[in-house]
């Protein structure tokens, strides 16, 4: 039980990590740093409820898990949108990223080393005395440790993939893309060139050349798009890698192909239609006509339920805040567990500010609309951690219903004592 909560929430913290490295520097659009952060911990969540199910956590487990994850996010999310610029390659990457947490699970199976801690067969005697770093008492480990633990372990076993794995993934958070590379390259040999091996290779390869495609890793996309023609991951980064040399016409084509594989996600959709139109401005430059079968996707707009806050501080207080000091504001369920089923971030200095609370808010998956009623909160937290503290700032709480349209107001009036 004890491994299974552990390596859940180090496998949230990596993947935390990885998601972000993964993204960089190319075309400018808009990017919610919040909405991926709860895309990732929403999956994690996921993971957590499963090993729930399966008896491989208990219920305490559970939720002391699920409480440090949604602690995490809360200090993760950045609040306020602002737009960045990133490559279609990373966002691709950061989402086939959240595809292999399995695998990355078994790295750190091997990383902790025993099946035996798994099944909780040692006793914690036995595990002090090997040095466990999880015994009663300890610490998890750096990222540092980690990585050392794993290169230990591939020179042990050089034929285990998915220990090589691991460590391509920990080195690209690192920012090593060059050993990252490396490790992925052994991954292929070992798994007969596994086609998400060579997309791994690949993304990493790219990263060493500034993010381009071009040479040996867009051959590695195209091999593993023979061997995996609908995967969507392979297909966006085709399609990058086409456009890169100027085939603006199989950049169309691939890309056509990955929307139909992303059907359900329609932010990704959205992406690939400017990314089809940049190529169609591209080609049209040139004096060049292309052939664009079109969307086989149709998006829906659906109106989200939200809750309208207007959220504004005490002039009695105002001159006691700094500008900088983060800002949050929670929704809680009226009965049930403390721990905010939403939340957003924004900075004191923002003040005042109206702020919607959607369903991309919520930090455990589903609907407002779930709810029947929730508690909302605004908090300046002066210590800068998401728990109140003595000497925050704080509005009371209020109850709305969300989705009713009305908006309510929130008056930052109060110290906590």
């Amino acid at each position: 039980m004890i491994f299974w909560s552990i390596a859940g929430l180090m496998l949230g913290l990596v993947v935390l990590v990885l998601a972000w490295s993964v993204l960089r520097q190319r075309e400018r659009i808009v990017d919610e740093i919040k909405a991926r952060n709860l895309r990732v911990a929403r999956e994690k969540l996921k993971e957590l409820e499963a090993d729930l199910a399966a008896g491989n956590l208990d219920q305490a487990a559970f939720e002391q898990a699920k409480e440090e994850l949604e602690l995490e996010l809360l200090e993760d999310t950045s609040g306020p949108q602002r737009e960045v610029a990133v490559t279609a390659q990373g966002k691709r990457a950061a989402l086939v990223l959240l595809g292999l947490v399995p695998v990355a699970s078994l790295g750190l199976y091997f990383w902790l080393g025993e099946p035996a801690i798994a099944t909780g067969s040692r006793s914690v005697h036995q595990r002090s005395m090997a040095g466990d770093p999880h015994a009663e008492g300890g610490k998890a480990p750096t990222m540092a440790e980690i990585v050392a633990t794993l290169e230990q372990q591939v020179q042990k076993q050089p034929d285990d993939a998915e220990t090589w794995f691991m460590l391509g993934r920990v080195y690209a958070s690192l920012k090593r893309f060059d050993k990252a590379a490396e490790a992925y390259g052994k991954v292929a040999e070992l798994t007969d060139r596994h086609p998400q091996a060579l997309i791994a290779w690949a993304d990493s390869l790219a990263m060493t050349q500034g993010g381009r495609l071009s040479g040996k890793p867009y051959a590695l996309v195209k091999e593993a798009l023979e061997k995996a023609p609908d995967d969507t991951t392979a297909l966006w980064l085709a399609g990058q890698g086409a456009s890169e040399v100027g085939d603006f016409q199989n950049a169309v084509y691939y890309w056509r192909q990955a929307e139909a594989g992303l059907a359900d996600q329609p932010e990704y959709v959205q992406e690939l239609r400017g990314l089809i139109a940049q190529v169609k401005q591209a080609a049209e430059a040139k004096g060049m006509k292309l052939d664009d079968p079109g969307s086989a996707v149709e998006l829906k707009s659906v109106a989200k339920a939200g809750i309208e806050l207007k959220v504004s501080i005490s002039p009695e207080l105002k001159t006691k805040v700094k500008p900088d000091e983060p800002l949050f504001i929670f929704a809680k369920a009226v009965q049930g567990p403390p721990m905010p089923v939403a939340a957003v971030r924004m900075t004191a200095g923002e003040l005042p500010k109206t702020v919607r609370i959607t369903d991309d808010d919520l930090l455990r998956g589903g609907h407002l609309k779930d709810y029947a009623q929730l508690k909302v909160a605004a908090r300046i937290a002066r210590s800068g951690q998401p728990m109140a503290a003595s000497g925050d700032l704080q509005s009371a709480e209020v109850v709305v219903k969300p989705g009713d349209g009305k908006p309510v107001a929130l008056v930052i009036d109060q110290v906590v004592p």
